[in-house]
């Protein structure tokens, strides 16, 4: 069965733990980045870490005709998540660390592996107090938009059933 990028998503948080760090999905214009960085985690130091995530080979090689290039000096670290058949791909720049999403599980998540270290970014900056509270407000602000869509879910389900 074929690794979802949610699942991906899920196993990075996990793996950077969510319960310790600041991991937000998706976050573009709140901080001002010209691209949306698909995972941060923002470490105790107060530098970030981006990690992009890919399922396909063709998700990769379609990664290195972006303009961005995730160049901003706003990361420490780049790494590329992705499932562990695409962990060798040749198409993943060579600064970016490599985490293979691997198909066993361990209390229903996947399993993540370090396959490659992240070359650090030496002119990346710790981020602001006022960049670190944007940054948890887009959190926050994930969590009331996933709410709301299950929230539609349920009641859409709960109509279908008393139909």
């Amino acid at each position: 069965m074929k690794i979802t990028a949610q699942e991906i998503e899920i196993a990075v948080a996990q793996h950077f733990g969510y319960r310790y760090k600041i991991v937000v999905p998706n976050v573009s214009w709140g901080l001002g980045l010209n691209y949306e960085a698909d995972v941060v985690v923002l470490q105790k130091s107060g530098y970030a870490i981006e990690i992009e995530i890919k399922i396909s080979a063709s998700d990769i090689k379609a990664d290195l005709k972006k303009r961005h290039q995730h160049d901003s000096n706003m990361f420490k670290q780049l790494y590329f998540a992705v499932p562990l058949e695409l962990a060798n791909n040749e198409n993943i720049p060579e600064r970016a660390g490599i985490l293979a999403v691997m198909g066993r599980e361990t209390n229903g998540v996947r399993d993540v592996e370090l396959k490659r270290a992240a070359k650090t970014n030496k002119n990346a900056v710790k981020l602001s107090e006022i960049q670190i509270r944007k940054l948890m407000s887009l959190g926050c602000m994930r969590i009331w938009s996933l709410k709301k869509k299950l929230f539609e879910i349920s009641v859409k389900n709960r109509n279908e059933r008393t139909a």
